[in-house]
């Protein structure tokens, strides 16, 4: 489905974006105003269907690859995620339907939800065999710089020539983990690694630690406070998010010093798989 036939079934008002833009092509679509369960379940090549309208929404369609973003209920984005949009190219719409309506139109008419990939296709080496690193400082409280740690290790990724599949997977963690510190934290540190074979984040934060890890590993379970779900997060997913989309995920913590990750991704699978 085009993004201009998405504009038409849904009464849809373009407010950022250019018009060759609505025959972009719409794989399918997912409806949330968690963005945790949109980092869960969307995927590459859908419309990111939301009420939250701010530029947490649009990072997040851009850590998954979302090609388009619809702010449903009449809501208008902020000032900040319409620059974003722009920056990033990615179109905004909005309609005055409610997220029941918009979906049940768009899959009426043969838009579907998300499917799984089976397998993935085999993920090239970085250019010349290198290994590097780099470090990004993340702020704890400071929501207006959450998320450019993540979309500048998604940029890196692709402009080394990462498999689109790890990248995926990699935003998605590296993002969940940012958005932990940003939320709980004083301060943390995020390193990326890449080498032949793996790509790795160290996430080591600066704060209250976590008392109980096992439950904190449990779906659904959250201490967020109401400023930060009203900023569509704080829904229990962030450490499930990472340790469903890692190859391998260590977690280090201490009561009044902090918490330290360990995030792995496997590059040398698909390269076995397809010799």
């Amino acid at each position: 489905m085009k993004l201009g036939e998405i504009l038409r079934l849904l009464d849809a008002e373009m407010i950022s974006g250019r018009e060759d833009q609505l025959e972009t092509e719409i794989g399918s679509a997912c409806g949330s105003d968690l963005m945790s369960d949109v980092l869960a379940f969307g995927r590459s090549g859908q419309i990111l269907l939301t009420g939250l309208a701010n530029a947490q929404s649009i990072r997040t369609a851009n850590i998954i690859g979302a090609k388009a973003v619809v702010y449903i209920r009449g809501k208008r984005p902020d000032a900040e995620a319409l620059e974003l949009a722009r920056l990033k190219k990615i179109p905004v719409l909005a309609t005055r339907r409610m997220m029941f309506e918009s979906c049940g139109v768009l899959f009426q008419n043969g838009l579907t939800g998300a499917h799984l990939p089976d397998e993935t296709g085999p993920a090239p080496e970085p250019r010349d065999n290198e290994s590097f690193s780099r470090s990004f400082e993340i702020v704890g409280r400071n929501f207006s710089r959450a998320g450019h740690a993540s979309t500048t290790i998604k940029e890196i990724l692709e402009d080394i020539g990462i498999d689109p599949a790890v990248i995926v997977r990699t935003s998605i963690a590296s993002y969940e983990a940012e958005m932990n510190v940003v939320m709980f934290a004083e301060r943390g540190v995020m390193t990326l690694e890449v080498t032949p074979d793996q790509v790795f984040l160290r996430v080591q934060d600066k704060g209250p630690g976590i008392s109980n890890i096992r439950l904190a590993m449990q779906e659904g379970y959250s201490t967020a406070t109401r400023e930060m779900r009203e900023m569509g997060f704080g829904a229990g997913m962030g450490l499930p998010n990472i340790k469903k989309n890692a190859d391998r995920f260590d977690i280090f913590s201490e009561a009044g010093k902090g918490t330290s990750l360990e995030i792995y991704f496997d590059l040398r699978t698909a390269r076995r798989s397809e010799a």
